[in-house]
């Protein structure tokens, strides 16, 4: 399993190279992924709050951030949203590195950040939900596995990206965490 010091240091690889396929001219066109409305980084000096779904929920307060992409913070870039994929061997809880969410008429919705290898040395097998009604709290776990036989691994790093339904929470503040360097945000529900 790598360290973080690891991927950071295989982040800043993929990120100079980016930079310098930038230079080299156009890219082709990326796989287009969901967007979410832009929300609150914890953390983020210039972020004041918002929604991510035009729900009633704010994280934080005010009028929230424009996604400034990867460029300024690699992790709000264009992220690959992945599901559970079944029957992955070696699972493992994975660090998550930013959380947001958000609430609408249907609950409460919270998207996982993370940076992992490519599929299929590296999927999605699923997150794991420890709620506490009493305490307002939700603590989130990405495991992620590897596929069955052999397959040979390029090592690069990928931002991955899921989205987690929460249900239906009570009225008040939630403080809702993830295993990794993510730091916990809290989700005011009316």
């Amino acid at each position: 399993m790598p360290t973080t010091r690891t991927l950071r240091a295989v982040l800043l690889a993929v990120l100079t190279l980016a930079a310098c396929n930038a230079a080299a001219g156009p890219s082709p066109t990326p796989v287009v992924t969901p967007e979410p409305t832009p929300t609150a980084v914890p953390g983020d000096p210039g972020g004041g709050g918002g929604t991510v779904g035009g729900g009633g929920g704010a994280v934080g307060g005010g009028g929230g951030i424009v996604d400034p992409g990867p460029g300024v913070n690699p992790i709000l870039g264009q992220a690959t949203f992945v599901g559970p994929t079944v029957g992955l061997i070696n699972q493992h809880p994975v660090s998550v590195q930013l959380v947001r969410a958000a609430t609408d008429d249907q609950g409460a919705t919270a998207e996982l950040r993370w940076w992992s290898g490519v599929a299929p040395c590296n999927a999605l097998d699923s997150v794991q939900i420890a709620k506490d009604d009493a305490a307002r709290t939700i603590k989130l776990t990405v495991v992620e596995g590897s596929g069955r036989g052999d397959v040979a691994c390029i090592d690069i790093a990928q931002l991955k990206a899921t989205l987690v339904d929460l249900g239906k929470l009570a009225a008040g503040t939630w403080t809702i965490s993830a295993e990794g360097d993510a730091p916990s945000i809290e989700l005011e529900v009316a």
